[in-house]
């Protein structure tokens, strides 16, 4: 969603949906997400426009162990800063991509790892082999 900067000057605030189903098409751990509700509370100084962001977004996220659908409800709040200095995030261009800008957040938030409560862990993990010292130990314990 695109937004001109000027009129985002006359604004204290916006607030719009904005869904991401085609955008997780190449994403392979999100399998669905709904429409994304984002506010922004919005200041503007000279040479810099700066976003207090809230995200909320329903997604479902693939188990790690088994690909099996987990539901993950994500609460995002961040500020975006764009101008021509250092301590800007992105530069101020006009108009503003948001919606491309807040999935970056949406795919730097989400969980790496995510379990489905079936999924069984234990399959998983490597089994320990003990310490070198008492694997004889171990071997007469087995037995």
């Amino acid at each position: 969603m695109k937004f001109l900067v000027n009129d985002l000057k006359e604004k204290t605030s916006i607030e719009f949906t904005y869904d991401y189903s085609k955008d997780i098409e190449s994403v392979v751990d999100i399998l669905s997400i709904e429409p994304a509700k984002i506010q922004a509370g919005i200041v503007y100084k000279l040479g810099y426009l700066m976003l207090q962001i809230t995200v909320d977004v329903k997604m479902e996220l693939a188990c790690s162990l088994t690909l099996k659908p987990v539901p993950y409800t994500m609460h995002l709040e961040d500020s975006i800063v764009f101008g021509d200095t250092e301590e800007a995030d992105y530069p101020l261009t006009d108009p503003l991509e948001l919606a491309e800008i807040i999935f970056g957040y949406i795919l730097s938030e989400k969980p790496y790892t995510i379990y489905h409560p079936d999924a069984d862990k234990t399959l998983f993990e490597k089994e320990k082999s003990p310490h070198p010292a008492f694997a004889d130990l171990d071997k007469i314990v087995k037995k």
